[in-house]
């Protein structure tokens, strides 16, 4: 039980050193960024996608003809 109450112990030492305006700034930093990744999402999953074909392409038409 003494080794619970320590954890406690060190979990609120380390939340009273954290400043509300820190917290208040990375809640915002973080809300901007998925609001602008949510915001470009049609932009990134294109990026994305042409990625995955610069590594991977797709085999021709007529390849895939050929083996059905």
């Amino acid at each position: 039980m003494s080794s619970a109450l320590t954890l406690i112990q060190t979990a609120g030492a380390a939340l009273a050193a954290v400043s509300v305006g820190e917290v208040l700034r990375t809640t915002a930093g973080l809300a901007l960024l998925g609001g602008v990744a949510m915001f470009f999402r049609p932009l990134l999953v294109g990026i994305g996608r042409a990625a995955v074909l610069t590594v991977r392409p797709r085999p021709p038409k007529t390849y895939l003809a050929e083996r059905h």
